[in-house]
Formats: C-alpha cells, structure tokens, sequence
C-alpha cells in the first residue's frame, strides 16, 4: 500500500509540473526588446491574422477559440492530481475504516453470542448445582430422620424391656412376699386357732 501511494504521488506531481509548462503558466518574456521591435511584430501579427480565412462559425455566440479545450485539459489534470493526492488515499483510509469497523462489530457479535452461551451454561450448572444441594439436603433429612427414630425405637425398646424386668422383679418380690405372708399367715392361723381353743377350754 505504501509503493501505491508513492507511485501515486510521483505521478502527481509529474502531472503537475507538466502544467505548470503549459504556455498559459508560462510568464511572458522579459521587456528586453526595444519597442519599436514589438511594434512591428505586433503590425505583423494583425497583418497575419487579417489575412487568415475566418472560419464558418467565427464571431458566434459560442466561440472560445483554445479556452474551452485548455480548460477541459485543466480540469482533467486537475482530477488526476486530485485523485492521486487525495480521493485515493482517503478512500483507502475509508475502506480501511470500514473494515475495522466490520471486524470489530463481527467481534463484539461473536462474544456477544459466547456471552449467551455461556450465560446459558452457567444457568444450567446453577440448576444442577441447586437441584444436586436441594436431593441432598432431602437425603441427609432422611438419614438423620431415620436415625432418630431407630435411637427413639432402641431406646423405647430399652425403656420396655428395663419396665418389663422391673415387672418381673416386682412380681417375683411380690409373689415372695405373697408365699411368706401365707406362710405367716397359716402359723397365725394356727397359734390363733389353737389360742382360741386352748382359751375356750376345748
């Protein structure tokens, strides 16, 4: 790109300093001549032209003689120089512009598409994530659930089984006590009866 624009360059100013020699830029000649020698080639000059032909359309509304030509050439020469200086290189500047422009648009469009997948990513490791803590906080309720009530039942268990040897001891205790109170009992009954009788002189 950069030998394009010198090249560009070079050929501006060789057009440019082609115009600058054409006879209109060129300054007129130095007043070195006597004015009696311009006055005869200026004489000679009208005699020339007087004797010249006039052509068909001379003297008509449109006559321009070498201006219309000249300024079409300057015109001409002018774009050229234009374009070479200045339309080429901005309009490289402006494509280069817009094909930043494009990229940077088509990159920001590319991350904003990753940034929806990866919003979509993490939504989706969130829900797992809370579903994952939500199964086992509900199995760790059960687990420990489970164990109270196994403690509970082992220790209703235990409660029932100390009461029914509690039972047992007591209703051994009391079937001992039964037994001698009998025991005594029957002796009393005895020594009474025989009290009684003993009293009543039998």
């Amino acid at each position: 790109m950069f030998v394009t624009k010198r090249r560009s360059s070079g050929l501006a100013v060789l057009l440019l300093v082609a115009a600058c020699c054409l006879p209109a830029f060129v300054m007129p000649p130095s007043q070195s001549t006597p004015p009696a020698r311009d006055q005869m080639l200026l004489a000679g000059s009208a005699g020339l032209v007087a004797s010249l032909p006039a052509p068909a359309h001379a003297g008509g509304m449109f006559d321009f003689g070498l201006t219309l030509p000249f300024v079409a050439g300057s015109f001409l020469l002018l774009m050229a120089v234009l374009n070479a200086l200045f339309y080429a290189p901005v309009g490289e500047e402006i494509e280069e512009r817009n094909a930043k422009l494009l990229q940077t648009l088509s990159e920001a469009t590319d991350m904003l598409a990753e940034a929806d997948e990866m919003q979509v990513q993490y939504t989706a490791e969130i829900k797992e994530a809370r579903e994952k803590a939500a199964k086992e906080l509900a199995d760790a309720r059960e687990k420990t659930e489970a164990a109270i009530e196994a403690q509970m039942s082992a220790k209703a268990a235990e409660r029932e089984k100390k009461a029914a040897d509690f039972r047992a001891k007591v209703q051994d205790s009391m079937n001992k006590q039964i037994k001698e109170a009998e025991g005594k009992i029957e002796e009393r009954k005895t020594t009474f009866v025989k009290n009684t009788l003993a009293g009543v002189g039998l």
